[in-house]
């Protein structure tokens, strides 16, 4: 049967076995192809000649892509989530546009989260005191302004972060290294129970998937990618959170940084970072010059 480009997507991303540069790469001859409003055996045929993939991905495609199995998977994978693709006009555009998107986002709660200004907030798990105070002192007013809290639902500064904006009304965005099914840390039930609800979290995993250490990572560049501008609150020398700092160089956002104590091993990565040339956050006004340019103009 033919298969839409959203379907197409669908399909792709519960594919055993082919990974997300393939397809993406499918994603880009389809949609290098406006013409293309539908995916038959023939075009998938045509686009697998001139899309050289490995001859395993290649032979899963051509095997399963079609198969009601596969369909049956999509259907129970949305019935505890939905899902926006690349093929979909709702897709955020900040996203769309980095190096990798992904080709499908799971959601549940309220995607008008993604029409707000977006921040995003990264740090320490293990947050200190001071650290609680800094994010005390500046996210309050900027989450009171509508600007969306974006972070990964860990423990730390990402938990802060949501809790700040639910506690001042702010929109906020959990980005989780899960499928939505699960939660991690385990720690966090009640507070995803309640962003998944009031609020909206995001995936780019299948709905029962669980933890991985590169799904971290991956989730790093999505946070990065739907944002204007990426703060790192407190982050010690190797931390993950300067790994979500250089996928946002790389998207060419803004980096800014809290400042910390010289002697602070919490502080090291947020000093090196302001040290690189982010921007040093003092107080909240430092974080919407960055986000709300147009309207102090």
């Amino acid at each position: 049967m033919p298969l839409t480009p959203r379907d197409f997507l669908l399909r792709l991303s519960l594919l055993p076995g082919v990974g997300r540069r393939s397809a993406l790469a499918c994603w880009r001859w389809l949609h290098a192809r406006p013409a293309e409003t539908v995916i038959t055996p023939t075009s998938l045929a045509t686009l697998l000649a001139t899309v050289k993939l490995p001859a395993k991905q290649t032979g899963l495609l051509t095997e399963q892509l079609f198969s009601a199995d596969l369909g049956q998977r999509v259907a129970a994978n949305l019935v505890n989530c939905q899902a926006l693709t690349l093929a979909d006009v709702a897709y955020p555009v900040a996203l769309k546009e980095t190096y990798e998107p992904p080709i499908v986002l799971y959601f549940q709660g309220h995607l008008e989260n993604l029409l707000a200004p977006q921040l995003a907030v990264v740090g320490t798990r293990h947050l200190t005191p001071y650290a609680f105070r800094a994010m005390r002192a500046v996210l309050p007013v900027v989450s009171r302004q509508g600007v969306c809290l974006v972070s990964g639902l860990a423990q730390g500064v990402d938990t802060l972060s949501h809790q700040v904006a639910l506690a001042h009304g702010g929109p906020t965005i959990a980005v989780v290294g899960t499928g939505l099914g699960r939660v991690y840390p385990a720690a966090n039930r009640g507070l995803m129970a309640e962003l998944a609800t009031t609020q909206l979290v995001l995936s780019e995993y299948p709905f029962t998937a669980g933890p991985a250490k590169y799904h971290f990572v991956e989730r790093n560049r999505i946070i990065a990618g739907l944002c204007q501008s990426v703060l790192v609150v407190e982050a010690a020398h190797h931390s993950g959170s300067l790994i979500t700092a250089n996928f946002a160089l790389q998207e060419n956002r803004n980096v800014l940084a809290i400042p910390g104590n010289i002697d602070g091993s919490n502080s090291v990565g947020t000093n090196e970072l302001i040290l690189a040339g982010a921007k040093p956050i003092l107080n909240s006004e430092h974080i919407m010059e960055e986000l709300l340019v147009d309207k102090r103009a």
